[in-house]
């Protein structure tokens, strides 16, 4: 959630600037494990550029889907976005491990990641819903005349942290629209884009909206897709490895203990299972939330065991976390690994969609283990971290 995500930096730049060291404490020439940990590092930046190489392709390819679509609207073409975008987003839920460090996607002067995966959104500030069939950006001629990226761009959060205009959500809610069922996602008509249709007016508007805000979205991870580029010179991916040791494995455990705990847990999962409301879901449009949860979890996993399988053959398995905690203490590497393979169960048989696990009585009680396990591996890789006189 943005919100958490600032909050969340905020309290990470605090603990990094509290906690730095004099050069002593990172003395390479006295630390036996020098170069273990340089070489956690490369793997760390090398799996940073392969998913985000990644991220970037596969939107690359919900861009085209969406342009045809928006140019030839019909229910073959609206699918055939639809499945992009849910292509689209099991890559990008695997680079969320690379956030909560004041790194490329939210770094506090330029990071993107407003403009890539805000949520939750108000529906409304975009487009029609349910008894407002003038509602949004989408409708309204008089303030917003023109639908462009400078448009979109400036309407983003502007008055609430909620009125979102861009990014996979906004995306998500022009291809599927209000999800109103308790058993299928959104069900929005191809016709809201065909010009003259019966089903909503502005579909013209709607169209380029679409085209635009896709548009903004490659452009953002092709933003962090090039800092982590190692052909760049002086990419982040060559400021990241130049880190000393401990500040770099203490911003690794950060990213992995908050996305599991503080966000995962927490503001995407147990938020929505108190209030038992779908609008605090994190995919709500197209009931696919559940797989944002496994995404995230396997994210964490991914990062601490140096792994990336990737669907277009940049795949990482390199010298990781695991490996050099599993060198110094054996035990409590042991217990992270295991409480990975335990939340990944839990996150298994949690019943789907989302939004009904979270109000069926018999479903609720899955919900709130996978919570309960992602709060204790944030405790499990805190210990971790300790190994390395990391605390938080």
């Amino acid at each position: 959630m943005k919100k958490t995500a600032i909050g969340i930096l905020v309290l990470a730049s605090v603990a990094f600037t509290a906690c730095k060291k004099d050069k002593k404490d990172d003395d390479t020439s006295t630390d036996q494990y020098a170069q273990q940990k340089t070489e956690i590092k490369k793997t760390y930046a090398d799996m940073a550029f392969a998913v985000y190489s990644d991220s970037y392709t596969s939107t690359v390819t919900l861009q085209t889907a969406c342009h045809t679509f928006a140019d030839n609207p019909s229910q073959a073409n609206l699918d055939a976005a639809k499945q992009a975008w849910l292509d689209a987003r099991e890559i990008y839920g695997l680079s969320e491990i690379f956030r909560f460090v004041d790194g490329p996607i939210d770094n506090t002067n330029d990071g993107p990641e407003g403009l890539i995966n805000a949520w939750p959104m108000d529906e409304n500030y975009v487009d029609y819903v349910v008894g407002e069939p003038n509602a949004g950006i989408i409708n309204d001629v008089v303030n917003y005349p023109t639908i462009n990226a400078a448009t979109i761009v400036q309407a983003n959060e502007f008055g609430g942290e909620t009125k979102i205009s861009c990014g996979y959500h906004a995306i998500e809610f022009l291809l599927w629209g209000q999800d109103l069922s308790s058993v299928t996602a959104g069900q929005r008509s191809y016709e809201d884009f065909v010009i003259g249709g019966s089903t909503a007016d502005n579909e013209d508007r709607r169209a380029t909206y679409l085209k635009v805000v896709v548009d903004l979205l490659v452009s953002a991870l092709g933003q962090v897709k090039d800092a982590w580029d190692p052909a760049i010179p002086g990419s982040y991916y060559h400021t990241f490895q130049e880190l000393d040791n401990k500040t770099a494995l203490r911003k690794m455990f950060n990213s992995m203990r908050v996305l599991a705990g503080d966000e995962l847990a927490g503001e995407r999962i147990y938020v929505a299972y108190e209030n038992e409301n779908q609008e605090d879901e994190h995919s709500c449009f197209s009931d696919n939330t559940h797989r944002d949860i496994y995404l995230n979890a396997l994210a964490v996993e991914n990062l601490y065991k140096g792994n990336y399988s990737s669907p277009f053959g940049n795949n990482v398995n390199g010298y990781a976390l695991e490996d050099l905690v599993g060198t110094i203490d054996a035990a409590k590497n042991t217990t992270v690994t295991a409480r990975f393979a335990a939340t990944m169960g839990y996150v298994a048989v949690m019943y789907h969609p989302f939004d009904q696990a979270i109000v069926l009585p018999a479903e609720r009680p899955k919900v709130l283990d996978v919570v309960t396990s992602l709060q204790q591996e944030q405790v499990d890789l805190d210990a971790a971290a300790a190994v390395f006189d990391i605390t938080f």
